[in-house]
């Protein structure tokens, strides 16, 4: 039997770049300490402002660090609101990957933001439109191996 190593060394250089290209891939899914800490008082700030509650999505803020300096200073509901838009990109971009989290859009509003759960709850339009959206994506680490 006569073996084509030109064959066998392309077939093994195309594998190692694949596993090489997973493993960058599953690296780059892992979250850092603060970057959970970040997703999970966005959470809170979104919570908050689905139950139209300016206080406890100001008390998250704090927890958010720097970058909840914006919605802290929140004086209106819809200045809170404002000011999750902009978290809510961060958001997107950390939880781009990750198991348990959602990305939803609501249309009236053109915003997008992150939940831990499938069932819709639009925090920028509160208790009026709790319903108003849709989850764009269910984000998963699948370890498609």
């Amino acid at each position: 039997m006569k073996l084509n190593y030109k064959k066998i060394s392309g077939s093994l250089a195309a594998m190692t770049f694949a596993v090489s290209a997973l493993a960058v891939s599953l690296q780059a899914a892992t979250l850092s300490d603060q970057d959970k800490q970040f997703l999970t008082a966005y959470g809170k700030a979104h919570d908050a402002l689905v139950a139209d509650d300016l206080g406890s999505a100001k008390k998250a803020a704090i927890d958010l660090g720097p970058d909840g300096t914006e919605l802290n200073k929140s004086t209106s509901l819809e200045e809170a609101r404002s000011a999750f838009g902009k978290l809510s990109e961060k958001a997107v971009k950390l939880a781009d990957g990750q198991p348990g989290y959602y990305i939803a859009h609501c249309p009236m509003k053109n915003k997008d933001w992150v939940q831990t759960s499938r069932t819709v709850a639009n925090p920028y339009g509160g208790k009026e439109m709790i319903s108003c959206g849709e989850i764009q994506e269910i984000r998963t680490n699948r370890k498609n191996i």
